[in-house]
């Protein structure tokens, strides 16, 4: 019983540890449907809540159109950087979910779960001018149980690149706050234009030129221990505002 008792103990100073970390990013992401026939509409209503409501950090809202993929057609609403603690004070009941229940909800053919996504701060790179990038590349995975130390291992090469060879693109990664069966883990690359898919480089040789010889198979290699394929997918985005 004491040995319990303990464990309890030191589970309960660890989870209390854990909920006083406040050195994150912290995303709210939302997928949206809007009505075939109301595009238009649904634009102009979100934009106008996000301006009324979500203009400022750390409650500041995008939206993305998301142009290929699976989730064609759809919109993905962003709020943050927040923590947990910011919540708190996140816009909500009153005239908030009115002016959202009234300019968006009705325009919607469907809204999807909201979920929580975390910035993975060790595989990050913000090329000069992303404040500013409206266009992105987002690869959704399902990293296997256990193995999401070392898909994130990987992901820290990967933007190690980015800011060896100075790409005029970005590069970050996040990961799904709390259990879920399916997408756990996404990465981005952002840029100011879609001629950045153009612009003549090869990541397997610049892996190596950073990394060393052989490399980068070993890499895809580490990725495919990881990695479900069957769940593998890319979307491209681009910001509305």
């Amino acid at each position: 019983m004491k040995k319990q008792l303990f464990l309890m103990a030191v589970l309960a100073m660890l989870c209390s540890a854990a909920g006083a970390q406040t050195d994150y990013l912290q995303f709210g992401v939302l997928n949206i449907t809007p009505k075939i026939d109301k595009v238009d509409l649904f634009k102009k209503g979100i934009l106008a809540h996000n301006k009324k409501y979500h203009a400022a950090a750390p409650y500041k809202a995008n939206v993305a159109a998301i142009i290929t993929g699976p989730n064609s057609g759809d919109f993905v609403w962003v709020m943050g950087p927040t923590t947990w603690t910011q919540l708190d004070g996140a816009p909500g009941e009153g005239e908030h979910n009115l002016d959202w229940d009234k300019n968006v909800t009705p325009y919607c053919e469907s809204i999807g779960e909201y979920s929580y996504w975390r910035d993975y701060k060790d595989a990050r790179y913000d090329a000069e001018g992303s404040a500013t990038f409206k266009k992105s590349s987002m690869r959704a995975n399902r990293v296997y149980p256990g193995q999401m130390d070392r898909y994130l291992e990987q992901m820290k090469k990967v933007a190690e690149v980015y800011k060896k060879k100075k790409y005029t693109g970005s590069f970050s990664v996040a990961t799904i706050v709390g259990a879920t069966t399916g997408i756990n883990a996404v990465s981005f690359s952002s840029f100011a234009k879609w001629s950045w898919f153009d612009r003549g480089t090869v990541f397997s040789k610049d892996f190596e030129e950073v990394h060393g010889a052989g490399t980068w198979v070993r890499f895809l290699e580490e990725i495919d221990l990881c990695v479900d394929p069957s769940s593998t997918y890319t979307e491209l985005s681009e910001s509305i505002e």
